[in-house]
C-alpha cells in the first residue's frame, strides 16, 4: 500500500556518511525529513533515540544540502507540539512557542537548527507543523488508532478528560497533499506551515463519530491532565494563501475511510 511504485533503499539517517552518499547517487530535487520518533510519550521513555533522530538526522541532512547545488527545496516536518498551550484558537504560526516536554522541546530545537544552517549558507527550506495524524498504515499507535483497534478488539477504552481534551485531527492524505504542496509551490524562505484540519474536535467527539460507525463500547474515563499541553485548532490560513491547501477529510469522514481501510 505505502511502497508502490516507490524506489526503497536501506540507509541509516543517523549515519553522515552513508546519507550523503545515498544522496548524492538519487540526486533529488526535494528532501522531506519525516525520519524521526514521532511520538511525545514515546520520546519520553526513550529520550536519547528521540534526541538522536530529532535532532543528530536534522543536522546531518542539513550538513548535506549546505554542500549540494541539486536540491531545490528541503521540507522539515517539525509539530503542533512547539506551541505548548496554545494561547489563541485557532493558533497561527507566530505564536508563543513554549513546549511544555521533551518531545516538543526537540522538535522546537530542530526548527532552530534548520533557520541556522538555511541562513548561513543560504538553500531553501520550509517548515511544515502537523497535528494529531491518523489515517491507514498507523502504526505508532496514536490515540484514534488505538480506539478502533480497542473496539475491534472488544476491549475497554480508556480515555483522558474527553469532554474538554481537544485536538486539530489531521487525516493523513490531508497531510500528503499538503507536504506536497509545500514541496513544489514557490515560497519564500524558512516559510512554515500549519497543515491541519485546522478544526479543534474534542475525544468525545471522536467517541460518538466511532460509535455511528461501529455500535456501542465500553469506556473508562480518567481525569489524569498528565504531560500535554491545551490545544485545539491551528490556524491554517497561510497555507491555504500561498499554497492552495484545502483539506477534504472532516473528522467523520476521516474516522470513516479509516474504519473501511482497516475493514478491507
Amino acid at each position: 500500500y505505502l511502497l508502490k511504485g516507490v524506489n526503497l533503499i536501506r540507509g541509516s539517517t543517523l549515519d553522515v556518511n552513508d546519507l550523503r552518499r545515498k544522496i548524492n547517487d538519487i540526486k533529488p530535487n526535494y528532501i522531506i525529513n519525516l525520519a524521526a520518533l514521532p511520538l511525545a510519550v514515546t520520546a519520553i521513555k526513550n529520550t536519547e533515540e528521540a534526541f538522536s533522530s530529532i535532532l543528530q538526522t536534522t543536522q546531518n541532512f542539513l550538513e548535506i544540502i549546505r554542500d549540494l547545488d541539486f536540491i531545490d527545496k528541503y521540507i522539515h516536518i517539525s509539530s503542533s507540539m512547539i506551541y505548548g498551550d496554545f494561547e489563541k484558537s485557532p493558533n497561527p504560526e507566530n505564536a508563543t512557542k513554549e513546549p511544555k516536554e521533551i518531545y516538543g522541546s526537540f522538535k522546537l530545537a530542530s526548527e532552530y537548527l534548520v533557520k541556522g544552517y538555511t541562513k548561513r549558507y543560504n538553500f531553501n527550506s520550509v517548515i511544515i507543523r502537523p497535528s494529531a495524524v491518523y489515517g491507514p498504515t498507523d502504526n505508532n499507535y496514536r490515540v484514534i488508532q488505538k480506539f478502533i483497534e480497542a473496539i475491534f478488539e472488544k476491549k475497554k477504552l480508556t480515555v483522558n478528560k474527553p469532554k474538554s481534551n481537544k485536538l486539530d485531527f489531521t487525516y493523513v492524505k490531508d497531510l500528503v497533499k499538503g507536504i506536497k504542496l509545500a514541496a513544489i509551490t514557490k515560497t519564500d524562505n524558512l516559510e512554515i506551515f500549519n497543515l491541519t484540519r485546522g478544526e479543534g474536535r474534542t475525544l468525545q467527539d471522536v467517541i460518538d463519530i466511532l460509535r455511528k460507525n461501529l455500535g456501542d463500547f465500553n469506556i473508562e474515563i480518567n481525569d489524569d491532565t498528565s504531560f500535554y499541553p491545551k490545544r485545539g485548532a491551528l490556524d491554517i490560513s497561510n497555507a491555504k494563501l500561498k499554497l492552495g491547501y484545502k483539506p477534504s477529510f472532516s473528522l467523520e469522514d476521516g474516522i470513516k475511510d479509516y474504519i473501511n481501510f482497516l475493514k478491507s
